[in-house]
């Protein structure tokens, strides 16, 4: 997986895209990586109105970085299923090493503990 090209470095910390699933059963973000779009995806399980959707992004992520969500700032794709999000103090590297972990956990869940 080339996560690294959903992750791009900034100068306050990184730039991650995303493709978002709203109104999903299964809250789990990030659910994966979509090499021909090089974002990450990100199944939600509230609604696209009213910013619900953007908000439980930015909460999710915040708690996978544990960062505040004051940190994470929705640059991008406010009314769209693809997304850009600044999320400040942490640089690409360790942006990338996260979310692949979180990926590996959820690969081991869906296989119930097989090799993925």
């Amino acid at each position: 997986m080339d996560i690294e090209e959903a992750v791009k470095p900034h100068p306050q910390g990184c730039v991650i895209s995303f493709e978002i699933v709203p109104g999903s059963s299964n809250l789990e973000v990030p659910s994966g990586y979509n090499p021909w779009r090089k974002s990450l995806e990100a199944h939600l399980t509230e609604v696209p109105m009213r910013g619900r959707a953007n908000r439980q992004l930015i909460e999710e992520l915040a708690r996978a970085f544990d960062i505040s969500e004051k940190d994470i700032e929705l640059m991008s794709g406010q009314k769209s299923h693809k997304k850009k999000l600044l999320v400040r103090g942490i640089d690409s590297k360790g942006a990338v090493e996260i979310i692949s972990q979180r990926l590996n956990q959820s690969a081991v869940r869906v296989n119930g503990g097989r090799d993925a």
